[in-house]
């Protein structure tokens, strides 16, 4: 029963602890990493030819491509993986530990739970990859070069 409790409590702890270093990260209104993204991303907007830009060839000019940040939809996402993940390892210790048709009952729950949203952010994945290879920009006409043969026909008056 000792060992129970001393599970709980250091569970209690470790959540605690997580969320006042979430606060603590965040609230930060001057975090100089973050504002050095915000303001490269915004020069990177501002030079379109510049050779920072992700796509580029990195290998011959020797810079190295810069990422993204973090969007707070994936941020999100991360936090609720992680939270199954230690919900589904807490409830497994708690069934090591306690056993009983309830635990086993809350572990099989947290782990279903688990792999379905897992399997969610795989097909959103899946379906995040197939977008972007069936959709693709289609060439624009040229209009001078349409337009010519129609033009061809006319007086020369009529063409200026």
């Amino acid at each position: 029963m000792n060992l129970l409790l001393l599970s709980i409590a250091v569970a209690w702890v470790g959540v605690g602890a997580h969320a006042l270093l979430r606060r603590h990260r965040n609230g930060r209104p001057h975090n100089s990493v973050l504002s050095f993204r915000e303001q490269l991303s915004t020069l990177e907007r501002a030079a379109p030819g510049s050779m920072l830009r992700a796509g580029g060839d990195s290998s011959a000019s020797g810079v190295v491509p810069i990422l993204p940040p973090v969007t707070s939809s994936v941020r999100r996402r991360r936090e609720v993986l992680v939270g199954l993940l230690g919900a589904t390892a807490f409830t497994f210790l708690l069934f090591l530990v306690a056993g009983g048709a309830f635990t086993g009952f809350l572990f099989v729950v947290s782990a279903g739970a688990l792999g379905a949203y897992v399997y969610a952010l795989r097909q959103m994945q899946l379906r995040k990859l197939e977008r972007s290879a069936k959709v693709r920009a289609l060439p624009l006409p040229a209009v001078a070069d349409a337009a010519a043969p129609a033009l061809a026909g006319l007086p020369q008056a009529a063409t200026n």
